[in-house]
């Protein structure tokens, strides 16, 4: 009997909110490199496609996004990229993809939902723990988690249960975003792993949980499934479905979950602050990415995008300050989460044409 296949399912629908200005609807966080060689996508699919192929790497994005995807990915065959009727959360979006595996590979084909948008610097540790996570989802769900530098705030948590096998550990429970106090105590605890939210499992596992717990949803992909036209009544009923992540909709609520605890240099770049751990600092501690200058500056984010404005920066620290050829972003570096309100406030005041 040959070995079921696995495919990779990159979430990369998202918009990113929180690196607004240079973030928007037309050009989400996945597609900035912030500083680096290549996109956030293009780095996700290089090192997702290396260890699973291009032939078995399926993008799920919005549909007004796809074009950008495309150009932004043009080593993905055509027939991999997925796209969404509407932005439903990442829980319609897996469930969209695992069907599109399951057509071409069967009920038991191996999956791995992998977010388009995180920085990971130890690529070659990452890919020996994709290959162990892949392997394991042939027997129950599985996620990646990663050890904890910090008593962190902005990420969610995951507790480290029993011993399985070597380098793999049953899930205790998933936490929220902790408060800080909280936070050092998990750090201190050597039990808790942040939540990487990459996912494991077959599709048939991902259809029967979907049927416990997301029934609505459940009921949308059966239909598709069985419909002679899949993409037209994708197209009718997929917009009706429960706008619901993965994380809340079925693996807070699903049982037997292992998780593979890792150290691959994982950053989810939530925030204009989190430039700091993933770019080069002058002896400052700033990032300074374009054409920008920094005078008796310390512990700062300074981004000047192309066709911008030059951005000058005299005597302040930790500072946060992004031009882009519309707008001008400025915040303190440890309120650099709060961004996503002005994005809400612009909305508001229907600010189209600024996100």
């Amino acid at each position: 009997m040959s070995k079921p296949q696995a495919f990779a399912l990159v979430l990369a629908g998202g918009g990113g909110t929180r690196l607004w200005p240079a973030s928007r609807r037309s050009r989400p966080k996945q597609l900035l490199s912030l500083g680096g060689a290549e996109s956030l996508i293009a780095a996700t699919f290089g090192r997702v496609s290396r260890v699973l192929g291009r032939e078995h790497t399926l993008v799920v994005t919005a549909a007004d996004q796809a074009e950008a995807m495309a150009r932004a990915l043009p080593e993905l065959p055509a027939e991999n990229l997925i796209a969404e009727p509407a932005a439903r959360n990442t829980g319609p979006a897996v469930g969209l993809g695992a069907l599109v595996a399951a057509r071409r590979a069967g009920d038991d084909v191996r999956l791995a939902v992998i977010p388009s948008d995180a920085f990971i610097a130890d690529e070659i540790e990452f890919g020996r723990l994709l290959a162990v996570a892949i392997e394991h989802a042939a027997e129950a769900i599985v996620t990646i988690g990663v050890r904890p530098l910090r008593p962190e705030t902005g990420y969610g948590y995951l507790q480290r249960g029993a011993l399985v096998r070597e380098g793999v550990f049953e899930v205790a429970r998933f936490v929220e975003k902790p408060d800080s106090a909280t936070a050092v105590r998990y750090l201190a605890s050597g039990d808790f792993l942040w939540n990487s939210g990459m996912f494991f499992f077959t599709a048939r596992r991902l259809f029967d949980e979907t049927a416990a717990h997301l029934p609505e949803l459940a009921a949308i992909l059966a239909a598709i499934r069985g419909s002679a036209d899949p993409i037209a009544t994708a197209r009718a009923l997929y917009p009706r479905a429960p706008k619901i992540s993965i994380d809340y909709g079925i693996m807070e609520k699903a049982s037997d979950i292992r998780v593979v605890p890792g150290a691959f240099g994982w950053n989810d770049v939530g925030s204009w602050s989190a430039l700091a751990d993933i770019r080069a600092k002058d002896g400052k501690g700033n990032v300074v990415i374009g054409d920008a200058l920094a005078s008796d500056v310390a512990g700062s984010v300074l981004v000047a995008e192309s066709g911008g404005p030059f951005v000058g920066v005299v005597g302040v620290d930790d500072l946060v300050v992004v031009a882009t050829k519309d707008a001008v972003l400025v915040v303190r570096k440890d309120r650099a989460q709060e961004v996503r309100a002005l994005v809400d406030a612009l909305a508001a005041k229907q600010r189209h044409e600024l996100l």
